[in-house]
């Protein structure tokens, strides 16, 4: 089959996962060829790349040009017009878009009345998410297929015109997330008993502000640094086997949601529910009630209810590292087994063939 991946080719978090898909899908016998939607096309200019270089790391709170109104509207038909003359050269069978925020309704229309093809959505936030809104309502009634890593629960609050709705979770990739024999200066540079890798958000902050009594290490992105956190900085960006490493030297590791202390019911889980203990690590993350589509809560994963929950179990795991490494080592095994993209990739592959 020919499959035209419509996705990020960078080092942002959909970047990362379109690179996993690419190389899932390909190790299930597909052809597969990508079109970066996110192309930043002013950026190849020498002014634009001067500016970017010397401007950009002193006015961080700049907005980028692709947000601008008089600039987004102009680079998001360019993109469109260069995704159609690419689906017209490449002729795929199947057009897989992760997110595509910034595909057009008739863009999809065409690939599906001109080609022929099956265009299918596979979007990788939840349909909570407040800034997702208008592209969910406005884009996806045009899509043949969509893939939400809700469960359907959350349809109870988000209308979708859409007749053909599936559930898919994120995953893992086991060439990536898996055990490594680390160094001493690994350890001693990555290693913590607890650890936060992600997007540091004020809902965020406040929890981790109350974990400070804890050998506590921050990795990732933030705006600005919390002074009760200023001894728990390390460093920001770190993706792929440089976030592993951390995932193999941290005794736990924290995984809160990006909606947690936001809403009531939260109806997805994060990738670091698969990645963490694919990668050998041992994570503690808060309750949801799809946790228990993935893994035995309790023997395989752990979860807390609230901030007192967490500190009871930072401090009983913490003295109790056989308990501990038996937990993370049922949860490695069935995130293995089950939950990497390959296996993924080929239930979203078996539904729309069906």
């Amino acid at each position: 089959m020919k499959i035209l991946l419509a996705a990020p080719q960078d080092k942002t978090a959909l970047g990362i996962i379109s690179s996993y898909c690419k190389k899932a899908l390909e190790a299930l016998g597909n052809e597969v060829s990508i079109f970066d939607f996110r192309q930043r096309l002013y950026s190849k200019w020498k002014f634009v790349s001067y500016l970017k270089s010397t401007v950009r790391p002193f006015f961080t709170s700049l907005p980028s040009p692709y947000d601008l109104p008089v600039i987004k509207p102009a680079i998001d038909r360019k993109i469109n017009q260069m995704l159609l003359n690419y689906a017209y050269e490449y002729k795929p069978d199947v057009l897989l878009v992760l997110c595509g925020e910034n595909i057009l309704p008739k863009t999809i229309v065409e690939i599906k009345k001109k080609l022929e093809a099956i265009v299918v959505n596979w979007f990788h936030d939840t349909l909570l998410s407040p800034f997702r809104q208008k592209m969910i309502h406005s884009i996806f009634p045009f899509y043949d297929h969509i893939f939400i890593v809700d469960s359907k629960d959350v349809l109870k609050y988000v209308n979708i015109e859409s007749k053909n709705i599936h559930t898919l979770s994120l995953a893992c990739d086991p060439d990536v997330h898996r055990r490594n024999d680390l160094s001493q200066e690994d350890l001693n540079e990555y290693g913590s008993d607890i650890v936060f890798v992600g997007t540091l958000t004020p809902e965020r902050e406040k929890i981790l502000e109350t974990l400070t009594d804890f050998d506590l290490n921050i990795w990732g992105r933030w705006q600005r640094q919390s002074p009760q956190l200023k001894r728990c900085y390390k460093r920001q960006d770190v993706y792929l086997k440089e976030a592993v490493k951390i995932y193999n030297a941290s005794k736990i590791v924290i995984d809160i949601h990006s909606l947690y202390g936001k809403v009531k019911d939260i109806f997805n889980v994060t990738p670091r529910l698969f990645e963490v203990p694919a990668s050998g690590g041992f994570l503690l993350t808060n309750h949801i009630s799809q946790v228990h589509d993935f893994y035995k809560v309790g023997e395989e994963i752990v979860t807390y209810k609230d901030i007192n929950e967490l500190k009871y179990l930072i401090r009983y795991f913490l003295e109790r590292p056989k308990e501990r490494k038996s937990i993370a080592e049922k949860a490695y095994q069935r995130a293995h087994r089950e939950h990497t993209y390959i296996q993924r990739l080929k239930t979203l592959l078996d539904k729309i063939k069906n």
